[in-house]
Formats: C-alpha cells, sequence, structure tokens
C-alpha cells in the first residue's frame, strides 16, 4: 500500500513508519504544523506531532504491523486490482500464457533492497558525505521508485482495460511497449554540463567574467614535440550589478532593500548609519535606502602544502555584503557573496589594481544608478561601497599602503605617526591625522619624483607604496572607511601579546604556576556556548617564545579573556592582573553592539590608561603597531558605528566553504572551477524562497508537547503581554532564534531593566509557542546584586523559596544573548559578551518614546 504525505505531497513510500518518521523528521516542528489523521478516513486533526503518533498507535496500530516489502505491496495492490475487474479480466491473466522468462524478470523488479544498500555503500565510498546527506539521498531514491512504479502500475492497468478482449500475445507486447517507450526523466542532467546548462537557464545564474591579468610563455607537448604557447593569466569576477539583481529577487531581502535605514535615537551607535560618516555622504544624504555596499579582501590557502609548494595555491577571495541587511541576517554566510577570485601568484606583477579597475566600473555605474528587473517589475538602485574590510596586510595593499609597517617611518594609515611618537603619546589628538587630500598630495610626490632612491625614500617616510584605485571610487574616502578590524587587532594581536607577557612575568615572579592555570582552564565549567571554543592549554614553551602568540585561535581567545578573571581571582590586587582587567573592560566595550557618545569618550580614556601602565610595567617591551592602532577605534565608532559591524570574523568563516569544494575539484584551474561552482550555489538558493539559508533556520524549535494547563498560560498571557484569548499553545525544550538558543532550566535571559541601568535576568522555566506565531519565555527572575569588575561579571542572587515567575516576547527581550551562570565560592555571576549599559540604555529610550 503506498502512503503520501499530505504536509508536502512529495514524499511517497510503502511503510507507514516510514511516513511517520519523514513526517516527524522535516514537517513536525513547523511553527504551523496541522495535520489530518485521515487513515481509513479518520477526521481527527493534530498540531502536535506527539499527540498524533499515539493516536496511530492506539487507533491504526494494524497498518503498521503490515510493514511490507515494495514488492510485496505491489502485487498486494495488483491483486486487489484483479478482484475488481471481474471474472472476464480475471480469465485474461492466467499464470501459464505468460512469458517464460517472466518470473526471473518480475523477482528482478521486486527485489531493490539489496540495489538499494549497494547504491548507499558506493555513494558512501565516492565522496565524503555527512549522515543526513546520505539520508537524504536515499530518501529521494526512495521516493522517485515509489513514484515510478505508481506510474507504471497506472499505464498497465490502461492497457489491461484496452485489451480485455485480445490475445494474450498481444497484451503482452502492448504491456512491454510501455518500458520500450519509457522517457528518462534525467536524460537532460545526465551529464556536468547539461546540470549546469538547466541551472543557469532556470535558476538566473551569474557567469563570471574572466579578465586577463598577463601573459605568459609555457611549454605544451603536441604529439612527440613540445611547443611554447603564450598563455593568458586571469582572474575570474563576478558582475557587482547582476549579482545584487539575483541577490535582490528574494522578496524579503528586496524588501529590506526598500525600506530607508531606521537610525537610533540620538547620541546612540547601533549601526553604519548611525555614524557620521553616512550622515554626510553626498549618495546617502539624499538617497537613504542606497545600497551600502561592504568590501572584504583575504587571502587563503585551499590544499595546506608544505615547503617549497606552500603558496602554489593561495587565492585572493574577495566578497561583499550589503549594509541594508538587518544586521541579524547579515552574519549569515549566504549573505556575504563572492565578488572576484585571483591566484595570488598571478598578481604578483600586475598588482590587484587590476581588479580594482573591475570593481570600480560597477561602483560608478551603481553610484549613477541602474536598472534591475525585481519581483515587482523594473526598478533603480544607487550604491556606494562604505567600507573596506581586512587583516592590516590585506587592507594596505588595496589602499596602496606599506604591506610591512615595520618598514615605513609612518606606521599607520590613519595617523602620521613614528616609531618615537608611538612609544610615548597615547592619544590620537597628539598626532597629524591623514586626510584624503593629503594622502593624494603625497601619491602625486612619489609619482613625480626624478630618481628611484627619492622615490623609494618618499615611500619610506609617507609609509605609501603606490596610488590605489580606490582613491576613485566615487565618494570613497580611503583613510576613513578602512577600519581596523578588531579580530585581528585585538584577539590575535594585542590579547594574545598582553596576557602572554602577564602570565610569563608571574609565573617567573612565582606568584602563579601555570599547571594551576591550564588546570583552572581544562576545569572550567563552560556554558554550552563556549565549550566548543575552550581554550587549549599554555604549553612552557609558548610562553617562552617570543613570538608573542599564545597559540589559540580568535574564538579561543574571546573565551580565555571571559575566564581569566576567575581563574586569576586570588591575584585580584596585582597591577599586572589589573592591566589584563582594563584590557577585558575594553574589549567588552568594542565588541558591543550598541554605543553612545559618553561610552566612547570613556573608551578613548580607557585605551590611553591602558597603554600607559603597559609602558609603565613592561618598559622593555616596545608599543606594538596593532597596540597603536587602539587609540583610532573611538573615532571610528563614531564615523562607521559600532566595530562588530565590520568585523573580519564571518567573512573568514565563509573560506569554509570554498576549501571544502576544493577538495572534490580539479585543480587544473581551480579558480575557474570554484567560481563557477559558487555561483551555481548562490543561484539554487531562490529557487524556493521560503528555504533560502538566510531565512531557513531563523527560528528552530526543540521537542514540542502540549500544553496541560491552558487556563494557566492563558492568565499569563492575559496579565503580562495582555492577551485576551489564544486557541492553541505548545511546549517547547529549546528554542533557536536568529541564532541564539535559549534552552528551559539552562538559559538566562536578559528581560527587563531596573532602577535605570540594572539588569534583571531571569532563568528560562518554560518556552510556548502561541497560536503558532507568538514565542514566549516563562522566566524565574533573579536578582541582580552588583557587577563585580574583580570577575568582569554579574553577580545575581538566586530566589530560594519559590517565586512567580513572568512572561516575556522572546521577540522582545532586552538583549538577545543566551547567558549562563557559573557558581564560585558560593556566589553566583552571570557572565557577559559585551559591555550591556547601553544595551540597555537603548532599550529604555526606546520605551520611553
Amino acid at each position: 500500500m503506498l502512503w503520501r504525505c499530505v504536509i508536502c505531497c512529495v514524499f511517497i513510500t510503502f511503510s507507514l513508519k516510514l511516513l511517520l518518521s519523514h513526517i516527524n523528521r522535516l514537517h513536525s516542528r513547523s511553527s504551523d504544523f496541522r495535520l489530518l489523521c485521515g487513515i481509513d478516513g479518520c477526521t481527527e486533526e493534530y498540531r502536535v506531532y506527539n499527540s498524533f503518533y499515539h493516536h496511530v498507535k492506539r487507533r491504526h496500530f494494524q497498518h503498521l504491523l503490515e510493514d511490507t516489502r515494495p514488492g510485496d505491496a505491489t502485487r498486494g495492490d495488483e491483486n486487489r486490482q484483479e478482484e475488481t475487474q471481474g471474472p472476464q479480466q480475471k480469465d485474461n491473466i492466467q499464470p501459464d500464457q505468460l512469458p517464460a522468462d517472466s518470473s526471473s524478470e518480475d523477482q528482478n523488479l521486486h527485489t531493490p533492497d539489496s540495489v538499494e544498500e549497494q547504491m548507499g555503500i558506493d555513494q558512501d565510498g565516492a565522496v565524503t558525505v555527512h549522515q543526513k546527506g546520505m539520508n537524504d539521498i536515499v530518501a529521494g531514491v526512495q521516493q522517485y521508485q515509489s513514484s515510478l512504479l505508481d506510474n507504471l502500475r497506472t499505464q498497465m492497468k490502461e492497457v489491461l482495460k484496452k485489451n480485455s478482449g485480445s490475445t494474450t500475445n498481444q497484451l503482452g507486447k502492448d504491456a512491454m511497449d510501455i518500458f520500450d517507450s519509457f522517457i528518462d526523466p534525467f536524460a537532460n542532467v545526465s551529464t556536468t554540463f547539461r546540470q549546469n546548462s538547466v541551472i543557469r537557464k532556470q535558476f538566473c545564474c551569474v557567469d563570471a567574467e574572466e579578465i586577463p591579468i598577463a601573459r605568459t610563455i609555457c611549454r605544451k607537448k603536441r604529439g612527440g614535440s613540445t611547443d611554447f604557447v603564450i598563455k593568458d593569466k586571469l582572474f575570474y569576477y563576478v558582475p557587482l550589478v547582476k549579482s545584487v539583481e539575483q541577490f535582490l529577487l528574494h522578496p524579503r531581502i528586496l524588501t529590506m532593500i526598500e525600506e530607508v535605514p531606521q537610525r537610533c535615537s540620538e547620541g546612540f551607535f547601533h549601526d553604519l548609519v548611525d555614524g557620521s560618516l553616512l550622515k554626510s555622504h553626498p549618495l546617502f544624504s539624499e538617497k537613504p535606502n542606497a545600497l551600502q555596499i561592504i568590501l572584504y579582501t583575504d587571502e587563503i590557502e585551499i590544499c595546506n602544502p608544505l615547503g617549497s609548494f606552500s603558496s602554489k595555491n593561495k587565492l585572493l577571495m574577495v566578497y561583499y555584503t550589503l549594509g541594508n541587511i538587518n544586521p541579524k541576517y547579515r552574519s549569515k554566510l549566504a549573505a556575504i557573496r563572492l565578488l572576484a577570485m585571483a591566484k595570488s601568484a598571478d598578481l604578483r606583477q600586475s598588482g590587484v589594481d587590476v581588479i580594482l579597475n573591475r570593481i570600480k566600473e560597477d561602483m560608478d555605474a551603481l553610484y549613477s544608478g541602474v536598472k534591475i528587473q525585481t519581483i515587482n517589475g523594473e526598478k533603480t538602485i544607487h550604491g556606494a561601497m562604505v567600507s573596506l574590510c581586512g587583516n592590516t596586510l590585506a587592507q594596505h595593499e588595496l589602499a596602496g599602503f606599506k604591506e610591512g609597517v615595520g618598514f615605513a617611518y609612518s606606521k599607520c594609515r590613519h595617523c602620521e605617526c613614528s616609531f618615537e611618537d608611538m612609544q610615548s603619546q597615547f592619544n590620537e589628538d597628539a598626532y597629524i591625522k591623514r586626510t584624503l587630500e593629503n594622502h593624494v598630495r603625497q601619491c602625486d610626490e612619489i609619482e613625480k619624483a626624478n630618481t628611484d632612491l627619492l622615490r623609494n625614500s618618499l615611500r619610506t617616510t609617507y609609509g605609501i607604496n603606490r596610488r590605489s584605485k580606490l582613491v576613485d571610487f566615487p565618494s570613497f574616502d580611503i583613510i576613513r572607511q578602512t577600519p581596523q578590524d578588531i579580530m585581528h587587532v585585538i584577539l590575535e594581536g594585542i590579547a594574545p601579546l598582553e596576557i602572554k607577557c602577564v602570565l610569563n612575568h608571574l609565573v617567573q615572579s612565582g606568584e602563579l604556576n601555570l599547571d594551576s592555570v591550564n588546570s583552572a582552564i581544562l576545569g572550567f565549567p563552560y556554558s554550552p556556548l563556549d565549550v566548543r571554543d575552550r581554550p587549549s592549554p599554555i604549553s612552557p614553551s609558548t610562553l617562552m617564545s617570543t613570538d608573542g602568540k599564545l597559540r589559540q585561535s580568535s574564538g579561543q581567545m574571546l573565551v580565555l579573556l571571559r575566564i581569566l578573571p576567575f581563574v586569576l581571582e586570588h591575584l585580584k590586587v596585582n597591577a599586572y592582573v589589573q592591566l589584563i582587567m582594563d584590557l577585558i573592560e575594553i574589549v567588552q566595550i568594542v565588541f558591543a553592539p550598541v554605543l553612545t557618545i559618553a561610552t566612547v569618550s570613556r573608551l578613548k580614556l580607557l585605551i590611553e590608561s591602558h597603554l600607559k601602565h603597559w609602558k609603565e610595567l613592561f618598559p622593555d617591551h616596545n608599543v606594538t603597531p596593532k597596540q597603536h592602532y587602539m587609540i583610532h577605534l573611538p573615532s571610528q565608532i563614531e564615523s562607521l558605528g559600532p566595530m562588530v559591524r565590520h568585523m573580519c570574523m564571518r567573512f573568514e568563516s565563509k573560506h569554509c566553504l570554498f576549501k571544502q569544494w576544493a577538495s572534490k575539484l580539479n585543480f587544473k584551474n581551480v579558480c575557474k572551477s570554484l567560481i563557477n561552482q559558487n555561483q551555481i550555489y548562490e543561484s539554487c538558493q531562490n529557487v524556493d524562497p521560503s528555504k533560502h539559508p538566510i531565512f531557513s533556520n531563523e527560528k528552530e524549535m526543540g521537542p514540542v508537547s502540549e500544553v496541560r494547563d491552558l487556563q494557566y498560560l492563558h492568565g499569563k498571557l492575559r496579565d503580562f503581554l495582555g492577551f485576551s484569548e489564544i486557541n492553541h499553545a505548545e511546549s517547547v525544550k529549546w528554542l533557536v532564534i536568529n541564532g541564539n538558543k535559549y534552552i528551559t532550566e539552562k538559559s538566562l535571559i536578559l528581560a527587563n531593566v531596573l532602577n535605570g541601568n540594572t539588569p534583571e535576568f531571569g532563568l528560562v522555566k518554560s518556552i510556548f509557542l502561541v497560536d503558532s506565531k507568538l514565542y514566549c519565555l516563562e522566566y524565574q527572575p533573579f536578582q541582580s546584586i552588583c557587577f563585580d569588575r574583580n570577575v568582569m561579571a554579574y553577580q545575581v542572587e538566586v530566589p530560594h523559596l519559590a517565586q512567580a515567575t513572568e512572561l516575556v516576547d522572546a521577540e522582545k527581550l532586552v538583549d538577545f544573548t543566551s547567558y549562563y551562570t557559573i557558581s564560585r565560592k558560593g556566589q553566583t555571576y552571570v557572565q557577559v559578551k559585551y559591555y550591556l549599559g547601553d544595551v540597555m540604555e537603548l532599550h529604555n529610550s526606546s520605551n520611553d518614546s
């Protein structure tokens, strides 16, 4: 018997158990899950899968026992059909009248289990597929097999009806003609070329341009001889306008682009539009909804070879994203799109300006306005580049500054500081700031130098290698719009250096034991979110080396900075430990998603005080360029908004996708292979708007159960959210909203702000889904005692007696981060990822307005 899923109308199977498994795996956690039983005409309707499953076990258990093989089910259907045809139909199908080899054919037709298993083994051995992918492949083949057999059976029945009075030979011939005339549904996609052709035709694929960089002479074998041929060196570019047009085919993305960005209240910085640069920008001040293009560039090694081949397959990647996209979606990898790709070795002679020239053509067109086709018809869009992100090496390469700042007299792209001034001046106002006008003048002086000696001297003095094509980008300030990246500057530069120096001093002075530090790191009660980035133990050789590194990733450094106050708590009066506390306070501010002008001014003083303290404690250590770059962070926040909006961490996560593809593609022309794969992947994202990667996992739920006391929930909804009535509700074990996971009896939420600036944390007791659209969190409030600067965390008091719970809308929290408690020495603390003061102040300001 065939079973079809009535929700997706695609899945077909011969087993009711498989159908139940399919519904549970793919549909049961949907917010609007609703299912009519329909088995044997049953009219029961369910909104919770568990209830439906138990209903089937109680009322329709006989169908669960009939878990037959596909062949048995097919024969059963044919037997039932024979019974309904009457005696005349049965007389025409006698076993002895069938062809002699029909039994063997029938046996081959109805024993597919071994074939399916063999196919699964072959697929698993041919490519590395994770378990979910393997299950999807098998399920897809099973669905196709079931629908194919159903289709063939229907055609056979029609033939039997037409030939009810004919001879057996004619009947057999007509029946076999069906199989001979079978059309292969995969004929149009049987090869890679045909697959790509169909995708390009059906899904608006944007083909990459092949643009020549230079030419080289190489050897090529022709028969028995070797000839010299000229070969073009190419880079691959995805036309920006066409890529944006494809991106805007999704209705929700188009809606976000068409809306005018909402600025925060005066004095707050939350996104790019709150910075002074966009407020005074020639384009964005007139057209607020123009595209805010953020570029990112980096080099990646896709195969990690050793020795002299270490840079053979190093690629230069250029990505872009749009600042118009809501920040909660902008961090999704699908919101970061590939713009250009080239082999680093091919760019050594021509430089990156050949890529920037092609980008400039599209930037000029967007700045003037271009017409594109959208789902709402033709639309004119404008846009400009708002920032160029990357590490210092990549930004200096594209902007034309000295890539190795150690060889330049002026070591900063934001000010004209010397090495000597860098060691004593820690206030940005003490330096002469670079400006675009002075930068162009210095580039002109370098180009007009009469001798190579003078030219090289000017380059060293100004810290500039060449005039970059970025200078010619419309309304782009190469000084103000190349912000420092806090991941590279702090997490991979300042934090490892300073923590290493402090720990080294404490260990050598006998105040600290390295083994106890490593034991504390390994035994720390990490939260479910931090455990995946748990710091590695610090070896003695790492601590004694002079390279300024701790052998930790950026994610590990973030977690290490949060747990260090607890690890070094017994040394809280130590001046060296206080240096680390000052650094952690700075990190919490620069990683905050919301800041005020007052906090930015305080950050400026904190950085200046911190660097002075560093020189006092470590007079023999030079202030590094990355430490100097910190003094420019406050002004960059005022200009471009919070630093997290330009952080490179999510951009670098995009590299993993190309590294995975590279292991399965050829290296003859790896750039072409990768960019073609990427364009096909991006074009398929809009096939089903509801499953676009940006929005597909917007909300995820754990196990769902019915709410037993609906009257109790209705009272809570009426008291806290003003709901007068509800139709139905479900209880959820855990909930993920835009990447933040809330777990009952484990997670804490920041639900309210008390007495001006005191956070009210609460333990999540229950999670409810009301009327398939409202997500509510029932929490037990914790009393916040104070912010303990010794451990850089909030101290809270857990109520010992039963306390009334409160209810809050999950999408109207003060802060959407999920928090966890830590118990130390009889006290309970809540660790924070960033500074919450301005987040709470913005919440109060929004409520007042």
